[in-house]
């Protein structure tokens, strides 16, 4: 046996080459926060790297992400996404119970106005912007459900169970 010491996360994405910096890691382990995992800015390369050196992925002082949060909304999913594909196992710390991190009712009400908004300005009927392929913000909130439902999959023994992919 060896003694594991407890270290700065330093991951290199293939694509870059560019170091990522968040949190501390243990062997397989990375222990983070929101503010340092979510809030920065971080593309899907950067979540990859990730999901390819950790097979598990401790997440601290998570808020509760709404449509007003576009943009981190957006990157955990496309972190989530990722892990969930590579089995890597999630764990969130937060104030909020896990079905309620992401409040879908600010979303499903914020598509509606958008799509209002959009129809005044283009002085369209609703079956005219419905046969139209425009952005409604449906498909958000498809995604935040989507998102939803992996996450409680994701805490599953089943899922628990499944060997870590490094690569796709």
């Amino acid at each position: 046996w060896y003694q594991r010491r407890v270290r700065e996360a330093v991951v290199s994405t293939q694509s870059t080459g560019r170091e990522i910096r968040v949190g501390v890691s243990v062997g397989p382990i990375l222990s983070t926060t929101y503010r340092e995992l979510i809030e920065q800015s971080h593309g899907s390369s950067d979540f990859r790297a990730l999901a390819r050196t950790f097979s598990h992925v401790i997440i601290k002082d998570f808020p509760q992400l709404s449509i007003k949060e576009k943009t981190q909304l957006r990157r955990f999913i496309v972190m989530m996404d990722i892990f969930y594909d590579r089995n890597v196992k999630l764990i969130i710390s937060s104030d909020v119970p896990l079905h309620d991190i992401i409040c879908l009712q600010d979303a499903d009400q914020k598509a509606k106005d958008e799509l209002r908004m959009l129809m005044d300005d283009l002085k369209l009927t609703m079956e005219e912007a419905k046969s139209m392929s425009l952005f409604t913000g449906e498909d958000e909130v498809f995604s935040q459900k989507r998102a939803l439902s992996r996450l409680t999959e994701m805490q599953c023994a089943d899922y628990w169970d499944l060997p870590h992919k490094k690569h796709e």
